[in-house]
């Protein structure tokens, strides 16, 4: 098993608001919101918060619900308005047989399955506003919310859409069944050239979707030859993206075929 994880500013941005970090096991990746102060350094904070706690055992919901109660408290003591943890979190991580993905806010799941196939999840906030994780711990701004019903998250799959006005949206998956795992902030469907204007999540995962190998920073490597397979075609993307990933290694190769042999 090997996880790498690459961060890319946005052509409209100053400075980053995401950010994402991959540890053996795990990614944790945190977008913080354009229109809200230092929200560069409450990503920061929500994903250090999570780093500290998601080994432990536990339900992922309660664990992201506490990295948002924790980072706000860390945010406070360096003097930072609250609403510089307005910012989503994600993760994916690997707890014995089972893969598990949560998402609070908004962002793009990525599984590529032991044949090759791609699926994909676009998690979007029709209203606007994303339904943060520090809004749980923020009574005013989370009666905002649901009262003008701005809590509601949209998922988009090949299947259909559907709704959900969970605070965290998570799977559980068999660890078995998939080659790799990954999630992106919102970055992923900013894409557009000046030639053709804005470009579809499924075009832009036609030309970045492909690795070579899992070893050593093996996303940052593809990060680098789909800007430079891009480029000529002056691609680019608008918000801030990033990007983390998990090859699911030979145990788990070995496993699934395992499993397909006594099918």
């Amino acid at each position: 098993m090997n996880t790498d994880a690459t961060i890319n500013i946005g052509s409209t941005h100053s400075v980053c608001q995401d950010y994402v970090i991959a540890r053996s096991g795990y990614v944790i990746l945190s977008d913080g919101c354009s229109s809200s102060p230092d929200t560069d350094i409450g990503a920061r904070l929500l994903v250090k918060a999570l780093d500290q706690r998601l080994t432990q055992p536990g339900d992922i919901e309660e664990l992201h619900r506490e990295s948002a109660r924790v980072a706000l408290a860390w945010a406070n003591m360096i003097g930072l308005p609250p609403e510089s943890v307005a910012a989503t979190l994600m993760s994916i991580h690997v707890s014995g047989d089972d893969l598990v993905i949560a998402c609070s806010g908004d962002g793009v799941i990525m599984l590529e399955s032991q044949a090759g196939v791609l699926d994909v999840y676009a998690i979007s906030s029709p209203s606007g506003y994303p339904f943060y994780p520090s809004y749980v711990h923020q009574p005013d701004r989370l009666a905002e919310l649901v009262e003008n019903d701005r809590y509601i998250k949209q998922i988009k799959h090949s299947s259909g859409i559907t709704t959900s006005d969970s605070p965290t949206i998570t799977f559980k998956l068999n660890a078995a069944d998939y080659k790799y795992a990954a999630i992106a902030s919102d970055g992923m469907t900013s894409f557009y050239s000046k030639h053709v204007g804005p470009l579809s999540l499924p075009d832009v995962l036609k030309e970045f979707w492909s690795f070579k190998n899992s070893h050593g920073a093996f996303v940052q490597r593809r990060m680098k030859c789909f800007r430079k397979d891009t480029q000529p075609k002056d691609w680019q993307h608008a918000d801030d993206l990033a990007i983390g990933v998990i090859h699911l290694g030979d145990e788990h190769v070995r496993q699934s075929s395992q499993n397909v042999l006594e099918r």
